[in-house]
C-alpha cells in the first residue's frame, strides 16, 4: 500500500484528528488543574501518598507536561514527541489509579473529570485512561513518519483542512466530556459501571 492509497489517507486524517483531540484534552486538563489547584494538589497527594508540598510539585509537573504535550501534538513535526509525553503521563496515571484500587482506596479523587464532582475510582476511570494512553501511543508511532510540511509551509488549502480537523477534534472532545458526565451520574456510579 503506497502513501497515496485511500486507506493511508484516511489513517492520516484520523491520526491528525486524534492528535488534535488529545491536544485539546491535555490543554483542558492543564487549564483545569491551574484553575482548581487545591483539587489538583489533593488528587496528586492522595494518588502518590505524599505530603502537600510534594503534591504541589507533582501537580505542577503534571500541568507542565500536559501543556507541553498539547503544544507538541498540534505541530506535525513534534507530534510524536507530544504523543509520547502524553502516553507516558497517562500510563503513570493508570498505574497510580490501579495501585489505589488494588489497596482498596477507591475513594481517592484522581481529579480526572473536568467537573467539581468527586467520583470513586473504578472501571470507567481505568478504561478511559488506558484508552487515552493507547491513542497517544498510536499517534506517537504514526507521528514518527516525517511530516511533509510544518506550520511554516502551510498553504491556504491546508489551513482550511486544519480548521476542519480542529472542528472534528472539538466534536470528539464534546462527546468525551458528555460521556464523562453521563457516566458520573449517581445511578450509573452505584450500578454496574463502578
Amino acid at each position: 500500500m503506497g502513501l497515496d492509497s485511500p486507506v493511508a489517507g484516511v489513517l492520516a486524517l484520523i491520526e491528525t484528528e486524534t492528535a488534535w483531540f488529545l491536544a485539546l484534552l491535555l490543554a483542558g486538563a492543564a487549564l483545569h488543574k491551574l484553575l482548581a489547584q487545591t483539587r489538583a494538589r489533593r488528587a496528586a497527594g492522595e494518588l502518590l501518598g505524599v505530603s502537600w508540598r510534594v503534591a504541589a510539585i507533582a501537580a505542577g509537573a503534571a500541568i507542565a507536561i500536559e501543556g507541553l504535550a498539547a503544544f507538541c501534538l498540534v505541530d506535525p513535526n513534534s507530534r510524536a514527541v507530544g504523543a509520547a509525553l502524553a502516553a507516558v503521563l497517562w500510563s503513570v496515571y493508570l498505574g497510580l489509579m490501579g495501585r489505589a484500587i488494588f489497596v482498596g482506596r477507591r475513594e481517592v479523587d484522581c481529579g480526572c473529570s473536568f467537573g467539581k464532582a468527586h467520583r470513586p475510582l473504578g472501571p470507567w476511570q481505568m478504561l478511559r485512561t488506558g484508552s487515552l494512553m493507547l491513542l497517544a501511543v498510536w499517534v506517537a508511532v504514526a507521528g514518527l513518519e516525517p511530516a511533509v510540511q510544518g506550520w511554516a509551509g502551510a498553504s491556504a488549502a491546508s489551513l482550511g483542512e486544519l480548521s476542519c480537523e480542529c472542528l472534528a477534534a472539538f466534536a470528539f472532545l464534546a462527546l468525551y466530556v458528555a460521556l464523562d458526565h453521563v457516566l458520573g451520574l449517581a445511578a450509573l456510579r452505584d450500578g454496574v459501571m463502578q
